[in-house]
Order: structure tokens, then sequence, then C-alpha cells
């Protein structure tokens, strides 16, 4: 086993909390190197084909997610891969605002920004577990084609998403609900040839088979939302069809895991994302199952094809462009934080002077038995997310970015989305390079000077 040279701050996950996290890192000066299992930058949002990112605004309409989150969706509008107004407003109204992105774009994007800020890549790497001394992590053991290696750091972020480090590290973490049961599992996949403006009418003539206007904040009724639409591009992510979904399962032509379908548009003519397939009871933290998963989803993804053909109006000549090659988890890891996100913290719009960023997607909860449930925010508020969520007990010289951060089941629910982790990313990296420089743990840094740096990057905490 070889030893490469000490780095500041190792940021290990390059999803999009964890590329976030680098490039801030990155911009305070700290020598950052940034791995990922993956040949190429952005998690769920490229190699799992996600879409899209939820949410920016709360549901008044203020934009709560900014800084480097905004710089992506800004760089991939200037290369055609997202809509010139970057935010849709979401008639489905589980948020606010739906970003589309093509994956593409995305991928470019993340390598370009992490590359100008000065983030060292090493990619196709796998970690195999934390270098501890003590309770401090120095570094990560990993294995590529170069053989097995270890990387020391004088700060390690766990952006893996499983809180893989941590978890290996002896620090306490939840998993699933009281029984370990985690959230159903997808396999998105794209589809092309879909004439949009074929289905829009169909949702203008039928609102009811649809979720419009689902947060009670919004205060219209489905056929209201349904006649102020005028192009597709009103409603971005659509989900219903629960009479279809029923009709079929009970022909056997759609699988039993799901009561609606959903899919979101691209910034492509005739493409969309679709989020229509779903795996119970298996575990995104087990090998054999996450095969499991792979191999249900692949078979899933021709099925729900059909079903789209014959279904839904606009898909009658859709095909699969193709699937994705990184699987959906919603769910696993939860750390045990010096704070804890929760439900009713989420529910109130809680805020306080600890928080490095802020939420504002509903309580989204897919249960184990295939029934999704959502929680919304009061007053159409957003909530803050406390520093010391990112902070793992036990542990020192870690923190986590990403869906990962100590919270409830439905707090967590909302968190974990893309707009919310990307937040948490550049924290988690601002905070990394500070501690680096000011020669403290997280535990010992001011978190009024924290804030006071995110707000000068941009950030809104």
């Amino acid at each position: 086993m070889t030893e490469m040279e000490q780095v500041d701050v190792l940021v290990a996950g390059a999803g999009m909390a964890g590329v976030t996290a680098a490039i801030a890192a990155a911009r305070k000066g700290a020598r950052t190197l940034l791995i990922d299992r993956l040949p190429f930058l952005g998690g769920n949002a490229t190699a799992g084909l996600l879409g899209n990112f939820l949410t920016f605004h709360n549901m008044k309409g203020e934009q709560i997610c900014n800084g480097i989150p905004q710089e992506f969706v800004d760089a991939c509008i200037e290369l055609g891969g997202a809509f010139q107004e970057g935010h849709l407003r979401n008639a489905y109204g589980n948020a606010y605002s739906v970003t589309p992105i093509d994956a593409e774009v995305l991928k470019l994007v993340t390598q370009k920004l992490s590359l100008e800020a000065g983030v060292q890549l090493l990619l196709n790497t796998y970690t195999l577990g934390p270098i501890m001394d003590n309770d401090r992590v120095v570094g990560i053991r990993v294995a590529n084609k170069s053989g097995e290696s270890q990387i020391r750091a004088k700060f390690v972020i766990d952006a893996s998403g499983d809180a893989d480090i941590i978890a290996a590290s002896g620090a306490p973490f939840e998993l699933g609900d009281d029984q370990g049961k985690t959230m159903s599992i997808s396999l998105f996949s794209r589809m092309g040839d879909v004439d949009l403006d074929k289905h829009l009418q169909y949702v203008k003539e039928n609102p009811d088979n649809f979720m419009l206007g689902e947060d009670p904040y919004i205060g219209k009724t489905k056929a209201e939302i349904a006649d102020s639409l005028k192009t597709y591009r009103d409603y971005p992510l659509v989900t219903g069809y629960y009479k279809a979904v029923k009709l079929a399962q009970s022909r056997g032509e759609f699988h039993p895991n799901r009561q609606r379908i959903v899919f979101s548009i691209s910034p492509t003519p005739g493409v969309v994302t679709i989020n229509s397939t779903s795996m119970l009871g298996l575990s995104g933290v087990n090998a054999a199952e996450l095969t499991q998963v792979a191999i249900e989803g692949r078979e899933q993804i021709f099925k729900v094809r059909d079903f789209y053909r014959k279904y839904v109006p606009g898909f009658e000549n859709c095909y699969i462009i193709d699937s994705a090659s990184a699987i959906g988890i919603r769910e696993t890891r939860r750390i045990v934080g010096e704070e804890r996100l929760t439900t009713d913290m989420c529910i109130a719009g809680q805020k306080g002077p600890n928080d490095i960023g802020q939420g504002s997607y509903c309580l989204d909860v897919h249960q184990a038995s295939g029934v999704i449930e959502h929680k919304h925010i009061k007053d159409g508020e957003s909530y803050g997310i406390p520093f010391g969520t990112l902070i793992p007990q036990k542990i020192d010289y870690c923190l986590v970015a990403g869906r990962a951060v100590s919270s409830d089941r439905f707090a967590n629910g909302s968190v974990r989305n893309q707009a919310h982790i990307m937040s948490i990313g550049q924290a988690a990296g601002t905070a990394a390079a500070m501690c680096v420089e000011q020669k403290v743990g997280p535990r010992n840094l001011s978190v009024a000077l924290l804030r006071d740096q995110l707000i000068k990057d941009g950030a809104v905490v």
C-alpha cells in the first residue's frame, strides 16, 4: 500500500454536495482533493439521471439557495443545459420551483468549475475506509487501478451520501426507520420523441388525474391551476395518472410498487426524465440487495415504457434513450450529530443563529410499503439547517456533506434534495478550509464567522 502526499481537505464523494464542498474549500485556499468511484462528477444529478434540482425557493418565491449552486445553474444555461430562466415555476406544488438540468452538460460544468477553483480530482477511485488517529480522522484508504493507497488530510469531508467514512470510523448513525427499513429505490431513465404539447392538453382537460398545487399554501384548486397552464414549461414536474396506474396494475401491465407516475421535462425538446420505477424493501448499503435493485430496475424500465406508450397521451411513440448508470437511493445512513434537524423544526420553519443554509422542499418520505407521504412547511416558509447537523459525534476533523446529515426521517426527506445538499456542501467546504487555516476542529470553529463568510460568498444562511 502506498501513501500519497497530504492534502488540506479531502472530499470523499463527488455528488453535488461533494463537488460544491470541494469548490468552496479550494476557493478558500485549501489544497483540496475530490475523489469518486465514477469517471465524472455530479453523482445522482448526472449518473443517476435525476433530471432537475429541487428547490431553490420557498413557497413564497424567495430564493433560499444561492452561491455556488446558482453558479452551476448559470453555467448550464450558458451551455444550453438548462432553460434560459433556469428555475421554472412548479405547478405540482410540492415545491415552488424546479430546475431542469441536462446531465451531460452538468458533467462538464461541475468539472470545469472544480478545476478552475484548483480542486484536484481523483476519479475511478473507491474509498475503503478512514485512517484514524484516536478520535481524529486523518485520511482515507482508497483503491483504484494503481492499487491501494492512503491519502492523508488535515480535514475530511464525507460526501459519500451514505456516511460510509463516518460509519466505518465507529461514529454513531441511524439507518432507515425503527426497523431499519429504508425508502423505496428507483432507477431513472430518459425517453425521447414525446409530444409535450399534446400531453399538456390532456392535463388541462383532466386536472383531477394529476397533482397540482399540492401545498395548501398555494390556495388554488387543481382546475384553477390547470387553466393557467399555457405551455408544457408551466408544468415541468408531472405526477399523476392514478387511475391509469391502478388499471394497468390490475392487468399486470405495471409494477405494484407505485400508485402514480412521475416525469420531468428537460431542456432538450421532446426528451423527458422518467421517475416511475420502484424497488421496495431493499437496502442501499447492502451489495447483494443493490444488485437485485439493478436487475429489477432494468426490467421495470421497459414495462414503464410500455405503460407510457399505452396510457399517457403524447408518449405513443416514445423510446428509451438511456437508463441511469447509478441507482437512485433516497435514504441510507444518517449520522448522529451535535445537533439534529427534526420534523417539527422543518414544518415550523424554525431558524436559528447556527444555521448555515436553508431548506424548503416538502418532507417527502417514500415508505418501504410503497406509500408516499408528504408534509409541508408552515406558511410557505423555509427552515434553517444548523451547522451541528454536519458534525458527527465521537470523531473530529470531519464533516458530512449531503443527505446523511443528522436528521429524523421526515426531515431527511426534505433536506436530502439537491439544492439543499449543495447549500450544505458549500458550508462544509468553507468550514473545512477555515478549520485548516485556524488549526481547530469544527466544534471549535466560530459559526458566526462561518456564516459571515458564506454570506460574502453569496450563500443564503
